[in-house]
């Protein structure tokens, strides 16, 4: 039977914004499904009943360079897989899914080696990347991406927080630009607590030394403590996620409870956005320098940080509650 493959090396959201894809292509083709992805990517989708076998491609650890590039290429070629589509628009996955030998190669017609591919479809930058993502088989409407945590993994999270209905608050990002400012965060941590309301921190290891900074008496910072299926788990008790334009955000839309988004550099209108019923984008408008990249900086190139700064702490308490 002839085996498919999905392709996302990229950013945890991106991947995540790609699992629906799995689904998609799992009920066109029917045969076995593969999903090559980093090693964090691989953490987001262990567990899909949908995906016969997770490849990892550790393109900045063990498989970094030619050397790593020409090994994953024999490793998909010895696997005849009898097409392959692919959301992640870099040159480094053009060339190595050309080398791979697979007959059918589906890319977006602006990825970058769009040339190396057997077919390109149109990125219609107009729709949600979960809808672009289905383009590359045909299209599709949104849907709420999934995540498949193990029982363990969910036992842990109902030890580690067994009571429903608190506030998660995810102030994490790898951009610095697109962190909504950490004395923000703090302020709305506090008055969360002065208003009655539980809040439990979440991050990743990178983030531990921001939930400290961030954290208040009475609240339970998890960051470091939990990965990432049993962060969605977490989530999954929770009645809200306050977050960034991050992982974190995708996680929230998975785990159906309400989605406070604060963006900063990025804007909505990049094709990321959370589209629950229930789910708030809070921005700033107006300003001249707003987007200033697709992903983010490490500092504000204006020197101002007035996308971040400008979203005041009561907006975001106010939207908060409101949805509690």
């Amino acid at each position: 039977m002839e085996a498919t493959l999905l392709v996302d090396t990229s950013f945890l959201g991106d991947v995540l914004c790609a699992e629906p894809l799995v689904r998609a292509a799992k009920q066109q083709f029917g045969g076995p499904l593969d999903f090559l992805t980093s090693t964090g990517g691989a953490g987001m989708l262990a567990g899909h009943p949908d995906i016969r076998e997770l490849l990892v491609y550790d393109k900045r650890g063990a498989q970094r360079g030619l050397g790593g590039l020409l090994r994953m290429a024999k490793t998909l070629r010895a696997k005849h897989y009898a097409r392959v589509f692919c959301s992640h628009r870099s040159w480094r996955t053009a060339m190595l899914l050309r080398l791979s030998g697979i007959p059918e190669r589906v890319c977006f017609e602006n990825a970058s080696g769009a040339s190396l591919y057997t077919r390109r479809v149109p990125y219609p930058k107009e729709l949600h990347e979960i809808e672009r993502n289905l383009a590359l088989i045909g299209g599709g409407s949104w849907q709420r991406p999934r995540i498949f945590p193990t029982a363990a993994e969910c036992a842990r999270a109902a030890s580690l927080v067994p009571d429903f209905g608190f506030v998660a608050v995810a102030p994490g990002s790898i951009w610095a630009t697109k962190r909504w400012p950490e004395e923000h965060y703090a302020a709305l941590v506090q008055n969360l607590v002065a208003a009655g309301q539980r809040v439990v921190i979440l991050g990743g290891p990178d983030d531990l030394e921001l939930g400290n900074c961030i954290s208040a008496p009475g609240v339970l910072n998890l960051c470091g403590q939990t990965n990432l299926r049993e962060s969605y788990a977490v989530l999954e008790r929770a009645a809200c996620l306050v977050t960034n334009d991050s992982s974190p955000m995708h996680m929230g839309v998975a785990a159906d409870i309400p989605v406070v988004a604060i963006y900063c550099s990025t804007i909505p209108a990049f094709g990321f956005s959370p589209r629950g019923p229930r789910d708030l984008v809070l921005e700033v408008l107006g300003l001249e320098c707003r987007p200033c990249g697709i992903h983010g900086h490490s500092t504000c190139p204006e020197k101002h940080f007035d996308c971040g700064k400008k979203t005041t702490v009561q907006s975001v308490l106010t939207a908060v509650l409101e949805r509690l």
